[in-house]
């Protein structure tokens, strides 16, 4: 009797586990089928594809944050500057807490000496009209569901099953694709071409407020990048950008005292270096908070000298050919 009993069991649990088996492999087809839907993103950010490609350990300085980020650092130009090798790893509007996802997600395969963190997404909500497409770039594992559970409900369950939401709807800015070559020459830099002249400071929106409780989260995650950083012997700057279009100064101010007390190596606010570096009002802004190429060339010629001034020595190794034609693909 106890012998057909315990055949039972186990005839049950050997149907569970093929069941379960079975699930699994539905699921992770359905989640390389939609993955493969995705357009390759080699501008605008999320630029995961292109960023896998580098050799492993050969970057030394990482920058992250928002378009404040991938639309004003080149590294093409920082390389001609100083022989130091950077990747720009930013995302569209992106949450601070993506962000620290995004660095431990790039610690995989790099191991940069030095990260700066665009900081204005202090000032963002906890979800923001892009964070999808920052989730669903990221490769998949731990560090994109951890990511998807930073924001509203429903995105943990895009990050599983990417082909639900479909791409159309979510991917439409990337109808025009840039040419593949953009990921591999650009480094997660999108030059902007057009400029609209900017003459006057204006005083932006905030999405969120200092002190309240989405504040004190994205707060939470810049002191979590520091302190990733600083158990990895890695120098992290926090940086807000240069732009016309800025938040109030008390919140500014705010802003950089709270990340004083996080264990970075310094916190800067560019948000007045415009005259200092010489932006032309009419020739350099995308926009109101976006450099087009050309103010981008002169605000990374800025971070390259910073660069120089924190002491981090050539890239041992570089592959001075590529990235002669990384520049040569921009200046010409």
């Amino acid at each position: 009797m106890r012998s057909k009993i315990n055949h039972r069991a186990l005839r049950i649990l050997y149907e569970i586990v093929v069941l379960a088996a079975a699930v699994c492999l539905l699921w992770n087809g359905l989640f390389l089928l939609g993955c493969s839907l995705m357009p390759e993103r080699t501008t605008f950010g999320a630029v995961w594809s292109s960023y896998l490609q580098e050799e492993r350990e050969s970057v030394d300085v990482l920058f992250l944050g928002s378009s404040r980020a991938y639309c004003n650092v080149i590294p093409a130009r920082i390389f001609r500057n100083t022989g130091v090798t950077s990747y720009v790893m930013a995302g569209p509007s992106q949450t601070t807490s993506i962000s620290y996802y995004y660095l431990r997600e790039c610690l995989k395969t790099q191991k940069p000496k030095c990260v700066f963190m665009e900081c204005s997404g202090a000032f963002y909500g906890l979800y923001e009209e892009y964070s999808k497409v920052n989730v669903c770039y990221m490769p998949g594992g731990i560090n994109r569901i951890l990511a998807a559970r930073q924001c509203e409900d429903g995105i943990l369950d895009l990050a599983f099953y990417p082909l639900q939401e479909f791409h159309f709807r979510i991917y439409a800015e990337d109808r025009d694709l840039p040419p593949e070559e953009d990921g591999v020459m650009l480094c997660g830099y999108t030059p902007l071409s057009e400029a609209a002249e900017q003459t006057e400071r204006t005083v932006r929106k905030h999405g969120v407020k200092g002190g309240d409780e989405r504040y004190a989260h994205n707060l939470s995650y810049l002191k979590k990048i520091a302190e990733l950083c600083r158990d990895e012997g890695v120098i992290c700057i926090f940086y807000y950008a240069p732009a016309m279009g800025t938040y109030e100064e008390s919140s500014l101010e705010r802003l950089m005292a709270d990340l004083s007390q996080t264990p970075c190596a310094a916190v800067e606010n560019w948000g007045n270096l415009i005259e200092e570096i010489g932006i032309d009002s009419a020739l350099d802004w995308f926009d109101s908070i976006h450099f087009n190429q050309s103010g981008a060339t002169k605000f990374s010629d800025y971070l390259s000298a910073y660069i120089k001034d924190l002491g981090i020595p050539e890239t041992q190794g570089a592959n001075a050919d590529l990235w002669a034609k990384r520049y040569a693909y921009l200046y010409g």
